[in-house]
């Protein structure tokens, strides 16, 4: 039975499709990149010097010129990404490495914010914007996509090497030549530093020939630099040769429809137990929350307020989103409103008590990177939380809008040179007289020579 093409479908991908211009273009400018990358940023982290921003915005150029060069259209949101990356590559190489925890969530963000914006510029976000897939599409963006295309530069290369070898055999030669002298080459490094008297040769050989150790080092560098090029080109290759992402939202929802199990009842029952739960708690604590507003107040209980239930506090607020998650995916049909209203009201609460301790505990004991990192980040599941308030009376996408903000405020927050700010205030408040003594030991780790 003849088979056809129905008009609209999405054609099957061929990997073995002959790669067109641009993307050879592509695959030779990935070269460089991967070797900055490896060289400048890699192995010796990055933290100091220009290599991050010159990278970031070669990157962004060779990724804009391939698909404008392929007429891929961009998702509205590409300069927004491109301007998060940006500000991150500049902000990081100039304050230096971050202490407390935020420096290791740079070098994450960083890399996350440069495959978000391949994938809006590539067309491939899987709701066509950013939204509330933007995990899943970082996690597209880190495995699905380059890696089935790992090999995708190879191929380039095998591709060019067929045009140009059959017609000259100069160039034929010429790349005979190099290629045996660099296998050559790495393989003798090895053997050498397993036996002295072939690693005496190799010194007398170099020596003879002006070798250097920098040209030794080269080499090195360029070998470590392939397999990091092959991932950059399998990522750009792999979104500009799909026609859609590799998960669409229909998609998405189709494999979690097997799961959309979860009883109506159950998620009554679960909503109804934490609201009655937190309205308990709250009446609790609604005497120590009020005696703790800094009247007369003395600095043990002060103390004691601020540091009982912070951290279990914020876990309840990302416990409040799991839940709202997984009835939001789960669930057939949606709980009572009234329910899922008071349910999303106890989140505010809970965002505005853990500010009141982490204000308390900072104004008795000063800052430190790590309450810095809490405070922006417990001001983000605040407006997290208020958006999903409003959600419930407003439909608006809360999602495209509260992963804007998390990526903004985090790029913002890396523009500021943290660990000064903080020296700076916490001396401010010792010669204020608001704290009796100072944490030298975090102050000088910072950076302070007092």
């Amino acid at each position: 039975m003849e088979q056809r093409n129905i008009e609209g479908a999405a054609r099957p991908q061929s990997t073995a499709a002959p790669f067109s211009r641009p993307l050879l273009w592509a695959a030779a400018a990935s070269w460089p990149l991967a070797y900055l990358y490896t060289k400048e940023i890699f192995f010796r982290q990055g933290f100091a010097g220009w290599a991050m921003p010159v990278f970031a915005l070669a990157f962004l150029a060779w990724v804009d010129l391939t698909a404008r060069a392929l007429h891929r259209p961009a998702a509205k949101e590409t300069p927004l990404w491109a301007g998060c990356w940006l500000a991150l590559s500049a902000a990081m190489p100039l304050w230096g490495y971050q202490h407390g925890g935020l420096g290791d969530w740079q070098i994450l963000v960083w890399h996350l914010f440069a495959i978000w914006f391949v994938l809006a510029r590539c067309g491939m976000l899987a709701q066509g914007s950013t939204g509330g897939l933007v995990f899943l599409d970082a996690l597209a963006g880190m495995f699905v996509l380059p890696w089935p295309h790992f090999a995708n530069r190879c191929k380039a290369l095998v591709q060019v090497l067929r045009r140009g070898l059959n017609k000259n055999r100069l160039a034929a030669g010429t790349f005979t030549v190099l290629l045996t002298l660099t296998v050559f080459a790495l393989a003798w490094s090895q053997l050498s530093a397993a036996d002295r008297h072939l690693a005496e040769i190799s010194r007398w050989f170099t020596g003879w020939f002006c070798i250097t150790e920098d040209f030794i080092n080269l080499l090195f560098y360029f070998v470590f630099s392939l397999p990091v090029g092959a991932w950059l080109f399998g990522l750009l290759s792999g979104c500009l040769r799909r026609e859609q992402p590799p998960v669409t939202p229909a998609a998405f929802h189709a494999g979690l429809q097997p799961l959309r199990r979860l009883p109506r009842y159950t998620a009554h029952a679960v909503l109804g137990a934490l609201c009655g739960l937190y309205g308990l708690f709250f009446a609790l604590q609604l005497e120590e929350w009020l005696s703790a507003s800094w009247s007369g107040l003395s600095a043990p209980h002060a103390a004691a307020f601020a540091v009982e239930g912070f951290w279990e506090l914020f876990r309840i607020l990302l416990l409040n989103f799991a839940v709202l998650a997984a009835i939001h995916f789960l669930a057939p049909r949606a709980p009572a409103r009234p329910l899922v209203l008071l349910f999303c009201a106890f989140g505010p609460a809970f965002a505005l008590l853990t500010g009141a301790k982490l204000g308390a505990y900072v104004a008795l004991y000063g800052l430190t990177p790590r309450r810095v990192l809490a405070g922006w980040f417990l001001l983000v599941l605040l407006l997290w939380a208020v958006l999903a308030l409003v959600r419930q009376f407003r439909g608006f996408p809360a999602a495209r809008i509260a992963v804007f903000t998390l990526a903004v405020s985090f790029a913002v927050l890396s523009c500021v040179n943290v660990n000064q700010r903080i020296v700076e205030f916490n001396l401010w408040q010792y010669e204020q007289g608001y704290v009796q003594r100072l944490d030298t030991d975090v102050l000088r780790s910072l950076g302070w020579q007092g």
